[in-house]
């Protein structure tokens, strides 16, 4: 399989969907975005968010037809990236977040969550039941090792609504007794889901332990079957 070939068919799709008239929508301008990343087969690591808003990458047509030559989050300013770069850097792991496939959950912009969910309800759950079809897709074709989510609000939708057959979530709780990392599974791959790095307030002592977690977790495939 050419990966570069079906990625951008997959692109096509969505871009005849955001253009698609009964699709019109007020923030419609905001544009998509399906990949924030080069995209590879079986990937170490795969990261989901929920979707484009202010804080990413301006949207532009043509560039967002194509498959990014470069990881968004190495150059882009946005606070996710910078704070994403950190969390990687403090854990030793620079290389995993440089060679990761990066995407939203749902591909279709807006100016933040609270705008998407303004959207008429039944275009919302048209477009986002189309999304969650082409992540689940998306997953299954690639076969990442890992997957990370940004936030418990993407780890609850896809483990509960994208894939089927995910094992029972593992919480971990923080300061305050509020979730800060869980872990679940899908087939080969498992899911980790953290707080979200800028949404969430995360104390000193809980980034501490996200970091201590998600090192002892994200194992080179040759150390995985070591014990």
């Amino acid at each position: 399989m050419d990966i570069d070939i079906w990625a951008e068919e997959l692109l096509k799709d969505v871009c005849e969907k955001w253009e698609t008239p009964e699709y019109k929508y007020p923030f419609r301008e905001c544009g998509f975005r399906v990949f924030c990343s080069p995209v590879c087969l079986t990937p170490e690591l795969m990261i989901i968010g929920y979707n484009p808003d202010k804080d990413d990458k301006p949207f532009s047509k043509e560039d967002d037809c194509e498959i990014p030559d470069v990881h968004e989050y190495l150059y882009h300013k946005s606070r996710i990236a910078k704070k994403m770069k950190y969390l990687f850097e403090s854990i030793e792991k620079e290389d995993w977040l440089a060679d990761s496939v990066k995407l939203n959950l749902v591909f279709f912009g807006s100016e933040n969550e609270a705008q998407w969910q303004t959207m008429d309800r039944e275009l919302r759950d048209e477009l986002e039941t189309f999304c969650f079809t082409k992540v689940n897709y998306i997953i299954d074709t690639l076969k990442p090792r890992y997957i990370l989510t940004e936030g418990f609000k993407v780890f609850d939708l896809l483990i509960k609504s994208v894939l089927m057959g995910c094992s029972k979530p593992e919480m971990k709780i923080g300061v305050g007794g509020r979730k800060i990392y869980a872990r679940s599974r899908y087939g080969h791959t498992q899911i980790i889901g953290l707080a979200h790095l800028t949404k969430d307030r995360i104390s000193y002592p809980d980034w501490n332990d996200i970091k201590k977690y998600l090192k002892a977790d994200l194992k080179d495939s040759d150390q995985q079957y070591l014990h």
